[in-house]
């Protein structure tokens, strides 16, 4: 299983340096629109994957308060960035609510949690969940106007459904991980589910990036 994993780690940490470089490349493609800050995210994600490897590795020392510093520009750029997509002002509002709250859980996390070795369990779980609510969202958006036509060469439509299937699958993983953890075969078996969702989640990305259209 210890391979397994290591080859898994090896391919999603591959697929992240492709997917960066592809939005790059692509940029002028969507420089325009809400999209402007998908660069930014897949640079954060890539260099919080990359030094918290090198961190845990080389120095042997958690690597945890780096993610829970990403998690917070993580899910509020994704939150913005559809907010900025969605053209309904209802559906607008409803994500600065869930902004919000989102910050309010940070908050209590950077107060009440250990910022150096303990997860910000709470606030992933509800960053995790306003997410997965403005993609859905902004996909009754979509149904709702002529993009749902072209949604193939979308790329935003892409970054959703990838994001989407990776939480609905993660989250309870998360939540088991977090609160019942007791290291064994079932908890491989739950990382193995994990870096299998990162996978689908970045090749989503990268149809995205090649099927793409230029949007004004």
């Amino acid at each position: 299983m210890e391979t397994i994993l290591s080859n898994l780690q090896t391919i999603f940490l591959a697929l992240y340096v492709i997917v960066f470089i592809l939005s790059i490349f692509k940029y002028p493609l969507y420089k325009n629109t809400p999209l402007k800050l998908l660069p930014i995210i897949l640079f954060l994600s890539l260099f919080a994957e990359f030094f918290g490897k090198f961190i845990s590795e080389t120095y042997d020392v958690p690597n945890i308060v780096i993610f829970n510093i990403y998690y917070f520009f993580y899910f509020t750029l994704f939150f913005y960035l559809f907010m900025k997509a969605i053209e309904e002002v209802k559906f607008k509002n409803y994500i600065k609510i869930g902004i919000g709250i989102f910050w309010i859980f940070y908050l209590g996390d950077l107060i009440f949690t250990d910022i150096i070795n303990e997860s910000f369990t709470k606030s992933y779980i509800a960053g995790a969940g306003v997410l997965i609510f403005s993609i859905t969202l902004y996909y009754i958006s979509i149904l709702q106007s002529s993009l749902v036509l072209v949604v193939r060469n979308d790329l935003l439509f892409w970054i959703s459904v990838g994001l989407f299937l990776f939480y609905i699958g993660y989250l309870p993983i998360k939540i088991i991980r977090s609160w019942y953890y007791n290291f064994n075969s079932f908890f491989e078996l739950l990382q193995l589910i994990q870096f299998s969702l990162i996978i689908i989640m970045y090749l989503c990305f990268l149809t995205g990036f090649l099927w793409m259209k230029k949007r004004s």
